[in-house]
């Protein structure tokens, strides 16, 4: 019995790890947060679901970055070119659920295209200095 026991507390501990490690975000940490707690400024921008505003954004490179989704569908915000989003892999957010917000960081300096994976056809450009 304590074999058995010791073994499913191991089982336990090893596959919360992988599930851990195969659904990590492969950008940046980000933060999911409500919009009413979610930061308002320069270094905001939101999704209406037809498209990102403001369109062009210019940040510092280490600045954080909140996307907010005031739509009623799912956002999927990757960076260019779709659909291998390859450019800035901090600006491979991923899904942002309507209503919420993420919050990333950018520290790759140049001009970025960024793009809804799930509607490639609206598009957004953040410049990181």
């Amino acid at each position: 019995m304590k074999k058995f026991i010791i073994g499913l507390i191991a089982a336990i501990v090893i596959g919360g790890g992988g599930y851990l490690a195969f659904h990590k975000s492969p950008s940046s940490p980000s933060q999911i947060t409500s919009p009413s707690t979610s930061p308002t400024g320069s270094n905001a921008i939101t999704f209406d679901g037809s498209q990102f505003s403001p369109a062009t954004l210019t940040v510092k490179s280490g600045s954080k970055v909140t996307i907010t989704n005031t739509s009623s569908n799912e956002l999927q915000m990757d960076s260019n070119p779709h659909p291998v989003h390859t450019d800035d892999t901090d600006l491979n957010v991923g899904s942002v659920l309507a209503g919420l917000s993420k919050t990333f960081t950018v520290t790759k300096t140049g001009s970025f295209g960024y793009h809804d994976h799930l509607d490639p056809s609206i598009q957004g450009q953040i410049t990181i200095e």
